[in-house]
C-alpha cells in the first residue's frame, strides 16, 4: 500500500501593528504523483499592504492548486503571462484535507513581484448547495480558508459555487430566502476579513445578469450590496436556451457584461470568458477568444478572466498577445 506522509504546522500570531507571522506550508516540496507528499513548514512574515494596487483592467487566467503550489510551474506561467500581457492569476488555494490555504506566501509574493495580481479561489458548495441547513462548522471552514489566504498575502478572495443547486432541492425555500442566505455569507466574510486589504469577488452564472429571479439564489442587486467584484461566467457554450447566445461569442459576452454593469451597483464587473474548445460552431478558436476579449473592452467593465480547466493556454496566450499588439492603448489599462 502506498503511504502518504504529511507534515503540517500552522502557527499564527497577529500583532497590533498589523504584521502577521505564520508557519505556512512550503509547497515546493509537495509531490503530487500519488506516492509521497512532503510538506515543510517555514516561518514567514506577511504585512498587509494597505497601498496595494489592484489591476486597472483584469487580464487573467485560471490555475489549479497544483500549479499554484509548484514554484517551477508557477514561474513558467508567470513568464508566459508577462510575455502575453496577462496580469492576473485566479489560483485554487484549497485541498480536500485542510481548512487552510495551501498556497504558500512566497508563491503569492512571487506573482506580485512579477506584476501578476494573485486571486485566491475558494469553492463554497462544489455542486451547488443541496443539503439545508448548512452547518456552522462547514461555513467556518470555508471562511478560515479565505482568511488564511489573506494571511499568505492574497488581496482578493474569489468565492466560486456560492449558490444553491440548480434543481428542485430545497424547494421549500423561496428565492428571497436563498438570496438572503448568500448575501449573509458574503457579509460575514467581509466582516471576518475586514482587517486585511482584500476585495471580495463572487462568481455567478452567466444567465444571472440577464434574468431577474433565479433558483440558485444569485441576484445582481443582492450581490452588488455586499461584493466588491462580480464575475459572470459568460461561456457562450453554456447558454443552451438561445442559439444566438451560443453562436455569437462577442454578442454573448458583451450583453452579459453590459447587463451586469448596469445592475451591479458599485461592484466591479470582471467577466469569465471561454478559453476552451466546446461548441465553437465552426468559429476559429483564436477568433472565438478574440471576439470575447473585444466584447469586455466594449462593454466598459473591469476586465476578463480566461477559463480553461486543463490550463491549456497556448492559443489564448497568443490571442491575448496579438490583440494588444494591435490595440496598444488597451494594453496600458
Amino acid at each position: 500500500m502506498k503511504k502518504i506522509l504529511i507534515i503540517f504546522s500552522v502557527v499564527v500570531v497577529l500583532f497590533a501593528a498589523g504584521t502577521i507571522t505564520i508557519n505556512y506550508i512550503n509547497a515546493e516540496n509537495v509531490k503530487t504523483d500519488g506516492t509521497t507528499t512532503l510538506i515543510k513548514g517555514e516561518t514567514k512574515t506577511v504585512t498587509p499592504d494597505r497601498n496595494y494596487k489592484f489591476p486597472d483592467f483584469y487580464r487573467g487566467i485560471y490555475l489549479t492548486v497544483t500549479s499554484a503550489n509548484s514554484m517551477p510551474k508557477l514561474k513558467e506561467f508567470v513568464e508566459r503571462s508577462k510575455a502575453s500581457n496577462i496580469n492576473a492569476f485566479v489560483l485554487d488555494v484549497q485541498s480536500a484535507k485542510y481548512a487552510k490555504c495551501i498556497v504558500p506566501a512566497e508563491n503569492v509574493q512571487y506573482c506580485k513581484d512579477n506584476g501578476i495580481h494573485p486571486i485566491a479561489r475558494v469553492v463554497i458548495f462544489p455542486d451547488g448547495l443541496k443539503n439545508w441547513p448548512v452547518t456552522e462548522e462547514y461555513l467556518k471552514d470555508k471562511l478560515d480558508i479565505a482568511e488564511s489566504a489573506c494571511k499568505n498575502g492574497f488581496n482578493e478572495i474569489q468565492f466560486d459555487y456560492i449558490r444553491f443547486n440548480d434543481s428542485s432541492s430545497n424547494k421549500h425555500l423561496s428565492n428571497k430566502e436563498r438570496y438572503a442566505f448568500i448575501e449573509s455569507f458574503i457579509t460575514r466574510a467581509k466582516e471576518q476579513l475586514k482587517d486585511y486589504n482584500v476585495k471580495i469577488a463572487v462568481d455567478i452564472f452567466g444567465r444571472i445578469p440577464l434574468n431577474q429571479d433565479d433558483i440558485i439564489g444569485q441576484k445582481m442587486e443582492s450581490l452588488a450590496k455586499v461584493s466588491d467584484i462580480i464575475c459572470p461566467m459568460a461561456y457562450p457554450s453554456h447558454y443552451t436556451w438561445s442559439k444566438k447566445l451560443q453562436t455569437d461569442p462577442y454578442f454573448t459576452v458583451f450583453q452579459t457584461s453590459k447587463k451586469a454593469k448596469e445592475r451591479g451597483g458599485n461592484a466591479e464587473i470582471v467577466t469569465w470568458i471561454q478559453a476552451f474548445r466546446m461548441k465553437l460552431y465552426d468559429i476559429p478558436y483564436d477568433k472565438y477568444i478574440k471576439d470575447q476579449i473585444q466584447a469586455t473592452h466594449d462593454a466598459g467593465i473591469k476586465g476578463y478572466l480566461l477559463w480553461n480547466a486543463r490550463q491549456d493556454y497556448d492559443v489564448p496566450f497568443q490571442v491575448v498577445k496579438n490583440f494588444y499588439a494591435k490595440n496598444g492603448a488597451l494594453a496600458k489599462k
